[in-house]
């Protein structure tokens, strides 16, 4: 019943490709001289991520029934309203700011470190609440 992209392989395989991609971007830092920002800011991002993700398993698991039988948009909730803000402010936010073209390149890695944290941080806690659930 779990679409595609929430099952248990996928998460993890998602979550391996961000620590994969950190460690690239991790390696564009020391070239330009900012690895302990890229690191600190994965950490920082993989926080968040993990927070983000628990508040996105908390709202599948109140409202994935009702959204199935299409009785309920789960954007349209409280919760759901409160979850897609958070995670445009911690993740759209970053994700804009990585897109705008400046003069200062090394701003680039670090970015990048935040964004991926926080993608493997969320995909781990939606892979903690899915191993959680009864299997079939």
């Amino acid at each position: 019943m779990l679409p595609f992209l929430m099952k248990p392989f996928t998460l993890l395989m998602l979550a391996g490709v961000c620590v994969l991609g950190e460690a690239m971007w991790i390696y564009m830092g020391i070239q330009n001289g900012n690895p302990w920002e890229c690191a600190a800011l994965f950490v920082v991002g993989l926080f968040l991520g993990f927070v983000g993700g628990g508040r996105t398993s908390k709202l599948w698991d109140k409202y994935y029934i009702e959204a199935l039988l299409r009785r309920v948009k789960m954007i349209r909730t409280p919760m759901g309203k409160r979850n897609a803000l958070f995670i445009f402010l911690a993740l759209g936010v970053p994700m804009v700011l990585s897109f705008i073209p400046t003069s200062r390149h090394p701003v680039l890695p670090v970015l990048q470190s935040y964004i991926f944290g926080f993608i493997c941080g969320m995909n781990i806690a939606i892979y903690l609440w899915v191993k959680q659930l009864p299997q079939r």
